[in-house]
């Protein structure tokens, strides 16, 4: 680990979306389920199985043809339920003695690797890191990110299944098939990724899939599609080279999650559990073992505020900003939160549903945690991250705390906060490193302590409930072996 802490965001997307890569979801964690109502990032570690639908009430729709290999190809979509959509390739015109035109491809010279060029981005939008570009007045938030999949198993195998569909297009992207999604959400005034585009490359067994956010038009994120070109890589030129997810492990990947039948999140656990919950004021080592990473924390100080002069506005982005500002009245004082009940869909037959709403007093809670480094070495870029558990006692057992129940007659899944009070991970700190300017200490040296402030908003009603959890890899609604080993910090009010 270099002497860093160490964080996991690879955490499964919300049940009703569909399966993603590993290194997508990390980006859009935060993101996807605003799609659906403004929800909270959650940290879920579930999985479910991709159901193959039988469209019977499908609506079907032809895309245009590509010519590949002999085989004329087409993309073929197909309304599943009210609000999923079904997109396939398919051979236009099957041979059954042309291997190419089955679901097998040899590993010849059409499946070899390419590199892929962006000739478009919209003024203002910058290359983040491999496949995604955002804003630069808001990097790393909105954008685009772009993933491949190699059809090793042949192009007709391409089957995806799009969950909370609001619009649906055919499109042409240079000669070559493709489908536009609009999803539910997007609407209000934060970023979310409500927008994917594929398209079809069998002429080299590819097919695209373009995740794009809010922040950027339909206008432009075809523009964005349309500037991409796949070029085979040569010996001498690996320059843009594609790492593609190969179609055959991603099917194997669906196959493995959908063994595992049930979910259950530890969100109930026995009070003896939690005997290593620490006060303020007392340290504690930042990992299990602490030879391994001579890290101390120690939260120092707890403050509540109704307004926000703690902190310092310049460590916060222009959008941050400008979200911080919306929650505060004329005088500066904290406007009231609302809480939406939520009633979950299943993104096929059913959205999500705000069955009743709310507003509550709204306070600033302001956190100092000390990182001592206990060792004789220097540590560089170490990592830090605070995230609050609401946790309540009921009969001897510690239960994660759902929220006051609303109008008894209403039937809901989740109380979700509006705004910055649904983010349970720490959205302000005042120290910053590493390669993106974030959650990083540059450099602690042997001995040395350095104080990070953390800053959440919550609801008045929350504060009794809280916990905070530091340990880099912790979730907000779920207990955690690794969490509870390390132990959270008792900051209830």
């Amino acid at each position: 680990m270099n002497n860093n802490m160490n964080i996991n965001l690879n955490e499964d997307l919300k049940r009703h979306f569909p399966p993603m890569p590993e290194e997508l979801r990390s980006m859009v964690e935060q993101e996807v389920r605003k799609q659906i109502g403004a929800a909270p990032p959650v940290r879920r570690r579930k999985y479910r199985k991709r159901k193959i639908l039988a469209a019977t009430l499908a609506a079907a729709m032809l895309l245009g043809t590509t010519v590949a290999a002999g085989v004329v190809y087409k993309m073929h979509t197909e309304q599943v339920g009210k609000y999923a959509v079904q997109t396939k390739i398919e051979p236009a015109a099957p041979h059954t003695n042309d291997r190419t035109s089955d679901n097998s491809v040899t590993q010849d010279a059409t499946m070899q690797d390419v590199s892929m060029e962006v000739s478009y981005l919209p003024d203002g939008m910058v290359e983040t890191e491999d496949g995604k570009y955002s804003y630069a007045e808001n990097l790393y938030k909105g954008g685009v990110s772009i993933v491949f999949y190699k059809m090793d198993t042949g192009d007709a195998q391409f089957e995806m299944l799009t969950t909370n569909v609001k619009e649906t297009e055919t499109i042409q992207i240079n000669g070559y098939d493709g489908v536009y999604f609009v999803l539910h959400g997007g609407e209000g005034e934060e970023v979310s990724f409500n927008q994917r585009i594929y398209v079809a490359y069998t002429d080299v067994h590819y097919v695209m899939e373009l995740f794009a956010a809010s922040d950027v038009s339909k206008e432009e994120a075809l523009k964005i599609a349309k500037g991409i070109q796949l070029k085979p890589v040569s010996d001498e030129n690996t320059l843009g080279i594609v790492h593609a997810f190969c179609w055959s492990e991603y099917l194997k990947s669906n196959q493995e999650a959908a063994s595992v039948e049930a979910w259950n999140p530890s969100t109930s656990i026995p009070k003896s559990a939690m005997a290593n919950t620490h006060a303020v004021g007392e340290p504690f080592a930042a990992v299990q073992t602490p030879s391994e990473d001579h890290i101390e924390i120690n939260v120092t100080d707890v403050q509540i505020r109704d307004e926000v002069s703690l902190l310092d506005l310049s460590v916060l982005d222009h959008e941050d900003r400008e979200n911080l500002q919306r929650e505060l009245d004329s005088s500066g004082k904290l406007l009231p939160v609302k809480i939406n009940y939520i009633k979950y869909g299943d993104g096929i037959h059913s959205l999500n549903e705000v069955v009743d709403s709310r507003e509550v007093p709204q306070k600033l809670l302001y956190v100092t945690v000390e990182y001592t480094n206990t060792g004789t070495e220097p540590l560089e870029e170490v990592l830090f991250f605070g995230n609050l558990m609401k946790i309540t006692e009921e009969n001897g057992q510690m239960i994660c705390y759902r929220g006051k129940a609303s109008d008894a007659r209403a039937v809901w899944d989740e109380a979700v906060p509006q705004g910055a009070a649904h983010v349970t991970e720490m959205w302000y700190y005042d120290v910053h490193g590493g390669e993106r300017h974030n959650n990083y200490i540059t450099k602690l040296g042997a001995g040395e302590t350095a104080s990070v402030h953390m800053a959440w908003l919550v609801p008045e009603e929350e504060l009794p409930y809280l916990y905070l959890d530091l340990n880099t890899s912790g979730s907000s609604f779920e207990f955690s072996e690794e969490s509870l080993a390390v132990g959270y910090v008792d900051i209830r009010q």
